[in-house]
């Protein structure tokens, strides 16, 4: 059953190029999972997609024809099993895969992979020989452009312990909602631990956040602690009048409203009506009572307001999404030539925000992605249009440094 549907998600992920945790939540929606079911699925889905091409360069020299995505991504599955879970034994890989073949496709496909497992299982596979980019695209299973990319970024070093990061399994990390409880009060909780870069961060020694006492009465939300340095980057204060460009899903919008102790005014916007739904989900959770939310492009919001309307702007740009590998591998497999749209869209955003923006007041831009065309490049070109606007602190953080996501973060004032 755990990796029939495990097959299942990734022949969906190949042909629809769709989001992994949606994918599997619509299944375990689906299907009544123990636990140990669902950690198991999970486990083999994410493994198997964040070990893509190296798991595809061990079992090309065993394929001597074009096979069929079924057949390939239950080759490609019961390797990862192979290669990475130990505590399965060989003969049980290849009995569940023999049979899932059987049942799906029949006696002929069946004997074929039998076949190319028992061979695949027996060989063993060397990266020696490859020049040394090439080496790290396959090993960490990162595409080789953008393997290229962060090494003309970042140099060699860096670029290898920014790769080896995203295949660690990302902490369990949730904000603390000030609004209804202390930290200190929740960290009497064991399951809490204080986070060790943000002040409202907490890790969670429990198995699932949202299925947690303190995430059911609001005390927390789920939210990456390189996250939630942004709005405490803002800084707002209880009487600003605050702007959320990009407000989906709410993390940052909620945590703006929590330093604001619910006063002022946040006018939250998204694109996409079904995110605002979501937003609105978080602002009731987390009783929330001083943010509006908006259905519209914040590209045109020049449009919609006079012109210095706003004390504080957070521009979370629509990103590469560079940054947040290890909890969403399925982004490094997109089409490297969409970034060149983002950038176009980053920079609209950006120029709005001026307009909107009453002198003395603050932007903070923010993206979790690493790439430094859609970061520093940005801000660079932003700030040579617009003189008056100034940079007053900017922080990258890289995946391997807390153990978080790669993010970046810009606060600029306009004088």
């Amino acid at each position: 059953m755990e990796r029939q549907l495990a097959l299942e998600i990734l022949l969906k992920f190949k042909q629809e190029q769709s989001y992994l945790n949606l994918t599997i939540n619509h299944y375990f929606q689906r299907y009544s999972l123990t636990r140990q079911q669902k950690d198991l699925i999970t486990r083999i889905v994410y493994g198997t997609v964040q070990n893509m091409l190296l798991l595809e360069y061990i079992l090309k020299p065993h394929l001597h024809m074009r096979v069929k995505a079924f057949e390939k991504m239950l080759l490609l599955m019961s390797l990862y099993q192979h290669e990475m879970m130990d505590a399965i034994p060989d003969y049980a890989i290849i009995n569940e895969a023999v049979e899932l073949a059987k049942k799906k496709k029949g006696m002929k496909t069946s004997r074929f992979i039998h076949g190319v497992l028992q061979n695949v299982f027996q060989s063993s596979y060397q990266l020696d020989d490859l020049p040394p980019l090439e080496r790290l695209s396959i090993e960490t299973s990162h595409p080789l452009w953008l393997v290229k990319m962060l090494n003309k970024q970042y140099g060699d070093k860096e670029t290898k312990r920014i790769c080896h990061a995203f295949l660690e399994v990302p902490r369990h990390t949730a904000r603390i909602n000030t609004l209804l409880i202390s930290r200190e009060e929740l960290l009497k909780d064991d399951c809490w631990q204080k986070a060790d870069l943000s002040p409202d961060g907490l890790y969670y020694t429990g198995h699932h956040i949202a299925s947690s006492e303190a995430f059911q009465k609001g005390y927390v939300t789920i939210q990456d602690e390189s996250s939630q340095l942004v709005a405490r980057l803002l800084n707002p204060s209880k009487q600003d009048y605050v702007l959320d460009m990009c407000c989906a899903p709410g993390s940052k919008t909620t945590h703006l409203a929590m330093l604001m102790n619910n006063q002022g005014c946040i006018e939250a916007y998204d694109l996409y009506e079904h995110k605002i739904h979501l937003v609105e989900k978080q602002l009731t959770r987390l009783h929330v009572q001083n943010v509006k939310t908006h259905v519209g492009d914040s590209t045109t919001l020049m449009q919609v307001y006079p012109q210095e309307t706003f004390d504080k702007i957070l521009c979370d740009a629509p990103c590469s999404g560079l940054g947040v590998l290890a909890r969403k591998p399925e982004i490094k497999y997109h089409d490297s030539s969409s970034m060149d749209e983002i950038m176009v869209i980053q920079e609209k955003l950006l120029e709005n925000a001026y307009f909107l923006l009453k002198k003395g007041g603050n932007i903070v831009y923010s993206t979790c992605t690493i790439n430094k065309k859609e970061n520093e490049k940005q801000i660079e070109k932003f700030i040579t249009k617009y003189p008056d606007m100034k940079k007053r602190k900017e922080v990258t953080i890289l995946p391997y440094q807390y153990h978080s996501d790669g993010f970046y973060m810009c606060l600029l004032e306009k004088e």
